[in-house]
């Protein structure tokens, strides 16, 4: 009986190990199949990365760069600050002159002169932001004139650009809403119909 045993111990040790080996094989197959579309998947995702990255920079950041937001701070500065300054000095100005009794200002004068300075510091405002170069590579004229031309008819295309596109939109709904009106007269006069038709098959099955 002890022979037996043996022969069966062994064979069942070598049946274990055929089993392990064949489930072994059977997960490298698995892993060799599973792999290449894993490795497909990281490609993909790879590919969808770099688009996503290349889409950012090329299109356009609507962020004013650095260099033409401190050249539109500096013409601020200067066509701003200067008359808003002066309005602010008129008044004591005058009253230090009539003092010393050089030059007398009528009030209403001095009262012209200050809030016409403030006025040209409120146009300078606008006209320190529209007159500056927004070409990162350009700095432009000292007084900007034709800088100023060339941002203001930039302005007044954006302009009627965002008019025609409103009027787009807006005749797009009104079209949808003729549709819309259509449709639900048609429901409507379908609707009678309908119940005429089943009131004569109840009154033919009648």
């Amino acid at each position: 009986m002890a022979p037996k045993t043996e022969g069966n111990n062994t064979n069942n040790k070598a049946g274990f190990g055929l089993d392990l080996a064949d489930a072994s094989a059977t997960d490298n197959k698995k892993k060799a199949k599973s792999a290449p579309k894993l490795s497909a998947k990281a490609s993909k995702s790879k590919k969808k990365q770099k688009k996503a990255k290349g889409k950012k920079r090329d299109a356009p950041s609507s962020v004013i760069p650095k260099v033409v937001s401190n050249r539109m701070l500096r013409r601020v500065g200067i066509f701003s600050g200067i008359p808003t300054l002066l309005a602010f000095l008129t008044i004591p100005a005058s009253y230090f002159i009539t003092e010393q009794g050089w030059v007398e200002f009528p009030s209403t004068v001095v009262l012209f002169i200050s809030v016409t300075c403030l006025g040209l510091g409120l146009v300078g405002v606008s006209y320190g932001i529209i007159s500056a170069s927004w070409d990162e590579e350009l700095k432009g004229s000292a007084l900007g004139i034709s800088e100023f031309k060339l941002n203001l008819g930039r302005i007044q295309e954006r302009r009627r650009i965002q008019k025609e596109e409103r009027k787009r939109l807006k005749e797009e709904k009104a079209k949808e809403e003729a549709k819309a009106e259509k449709a639900s007269a048609k429901a409507e006069s379908t609707s009678p119909k309908t119940t005429a038709e089943t009131s004569e098959e109840e009154s033919a099955s009648s």
